[in-house]
């Protein structure tokens, strides 16, 4: 039973080693990855490569797949389009399930998945959300980014003279 153990961890070792070296991708690389040991195919971001495992990124999920299902497995190279990661300046009495809203209505551009809203900062004067979305389509993605700044614009906006807001490059309007 031991010496199993140990055969599958000498394969897999192996196995990382193999892939350091021929360097099939790298980390940051979106892959597919097909073989009989992955019950069909698995898809992911690299997010990082060890002697042992193989560790893949599914949004916020992460796959740890044995380097020697990799090595046995077909790797696809996915080519994923550049996504729109904005950083928006809220009010304070905007919520991000309202930003939310505002993206499904406000967003017709075929996305792969739905757009990710994480919270960054909060303080009496404003919330700091990150919100990121990826077009089907590379050519998609100015239009992606028209309709998120769209939807996002009134939830930035402040009372006049107070110069808070966001700009396109997610910088405040007032230089800070």
């Amino acid at each position: 039973m031991l010496g199993l153990a140990a055969q599958q961890t000498l394969g897999n070792l192996i196995a990382g080693l193999v892939l350091i070296s021929v360097r099939p991708f790298k980390v940051g690389d979106r892959v597919r990855l097909q073989a009989g040991g992955l019950a069909g195919q698995v898809e992911g971001v690299i997010s990082s490569l060890g002697l042992l495992y193989t560790t893949l990124a599914q949004g916020q999920d992460s796959i740890m797949v044995p380097n020697n299902v990799v090595l046995s497995a077909a790797i696809v190279p996915l080519r994923e389009p550049a996504a729109v990661d904005l950083r928006a300046r809220l009010r304070p009495d905007v919520r991000p399930s309202d930003i939310q809203t505002m993206l499904e209505e406000a967003i017709s551009t075929p996305t792969r998945g739905e757009p990710n809203i994480s919270l960054e900062e909060v303080d009496a004067d404003e919330v700091v959300v990150r919100i990121q979305a990826t077009p089907l389509s590379d050519a998609d993605g100015p239009r992606l980014a028209d309709e998120v700044l769209a939807a996002v614009g009134s939830a930035t906006e402040h009372p006049a003279g107070s110069g808070n807001g966001v700009t396109d490059d997610g910088r405040r309007s007032d230089g800070g």
